[in-house]
């Protein structure tokens, strides 16, 4: 959804990379989740390098405080851990001599990262975070730093609250029901120092980054027991960041403070793309929490590529099967569609100006909910 996911809520496990918010709100209803490339990505595959490849893992546990401590309000807490790895190829090198190698290295950029989260719902849900990461980059030498990712998720479900106001269900068919949800989100990652290669006197800035964004999803619910399921929804999303870094001629660099250059009404609201923002944008249709198509775009300085992608998950699959069924489903299915979810996801790159051109990448994602303590 052209790279959206810090403003749209998900229960992806890599999805706290983007805004570790995200991990609040996942805990509010979720006990754990976990995910993996499946298999690795063969990066920018345009510039048919050997070794050029992107992997990354994550796994997140939380747990839903209020019921424990009897709260007027829902509230959890969450832990996470993932990593990221970029693996640049293998390299020669060279001396003064001339051009015969006289070794080798194998060039990466990698972080390893932990997340911390606190979630909060009454009436609208709210999600804070926190990622703590520690960078390794090797190149012809090596340098380290530590960064921190601040983010909030704000998740609005209109016709719930609407509902819960008026004390009406708003029914359009025997239970079916309109849905409406508003989200927004902030985040500002990469927060550190600098990171060096051959000296402090030397160093670089860290690519410190302002995110603002807000997605709208409208369509149908479909009561099953006791519950709500998606039956079929609609999403926009909007999303603009700013690298923070101003550099100048003498070689030194500064940080921008709050949002950097971005303009909510401008840049998230009409999209419009200004002179150091990158815009996203991107849709995505829902069927019965089964299948989810999506799309999407970014557009900025010296960037311009298209996304597209898809996913499926088991447990719609299972309760689709057992909603054209004639008899109750055996109790262990039962029991499997109400704690766990495994999801495959999807993603393709276009662009005519990049060599992120003809990217893809696929990953397994595992769901465990719906267990009281």
């Amino acid at each position: 959804m052209g790279g959206t996911a810090a403003t749209v809520p998900s229960d992806n496990a890599l999805a706290p990379l983007s805004n570790p918010g995200q991990l609040g709100l996942f805990t509010l209803n979720s006990l754990f989740n976990a995910e993996t490339y499946a298999p690795k990505t063969q990066w920018l595959p345009q510039f048919h390098l050997d070794g050029l490849t992107y992997s990354s893992e994550a796994v997140n546990a939380g747990i839903n405080l209020g019921s424990l401590l009897e709260l007027p309000f829902s509230m959890s807490a969450g832990i996470g851990y993932s990593k990221v790895d970029l693996e640049l190829g293998e390299f020669s090198v060279t001396d003064e001599t001339g051009p015969v190698p006289i070794g080798q290295y194998q060039a990466s950029e990698k972080s390893d990262n932990v997340s911390a989260a606190i979630g909060f719902e009454y009436y609208a849900r709210v999600g804070l975070g926190w990622n703590f990461k520690k960078i390794r980059s090797e190149l012809s030498s090596s340098a380290a730093a530590n960064a921190t990712d601040f983010g909030v998720l704000v998740d609005v479900p209109v016709m719930k609250i609407a509902s819960s106001l008026a004390d009406e269900d708003f029914e359009i068919a025997p239970r079916v029901s309109p849905l409406l949800n508003l989200s927004f989100s902030n985040v500002r990652s990469n927060v550190g120092g600098e990171i060096a290669y051959l000296g402090a006197a030397q160093g670089d800035p860290l690519p410190r980054t302002a995110i603002l964004g807000g997605s709208i999803e409208g369509g149908l619910l479909l009561r099953m027991g006791t519950s709500d399921r998606k039956l079929i929804t609609f999403t926009l999303i909007r999303q603009a960041d700013d690298l923070l870094v101003t550099r100048y001629s003498s070689g030194a660099f500064s940080y921008q403070s709050g949002l950097g250059d971005i303009a909510f009404v401008h840049d998230v609201i009409l999209g419009k793309t200004g002179a150091s923002v990158n815009i996203r944008k991107g849709w995505q249709i829902q069927v019965v929490e089964a299948l989810y198509v999506r799309g999407g775009s970014v557009d900025g300085p010296g960037l311009a590529y298209s996304t597209a992608g898809f996913s499926i998950c088991l447990r719609g699959l299972a309760r689709l099967v057992a909603l054209a069924g004639s008899h109750p489903p055996e109790p262990w299915l039962q029991y499997f569609v109400d704690h766990f979810d495994i999801q495959y996801h999807y993603s393709s790159y276009s662009s005519l100006e990049s060599p992120i051109d003809a990217t893809t990448t696929g990953s397994v994602n595992l769901v465990m909910d719906g267990f009281l303590f």
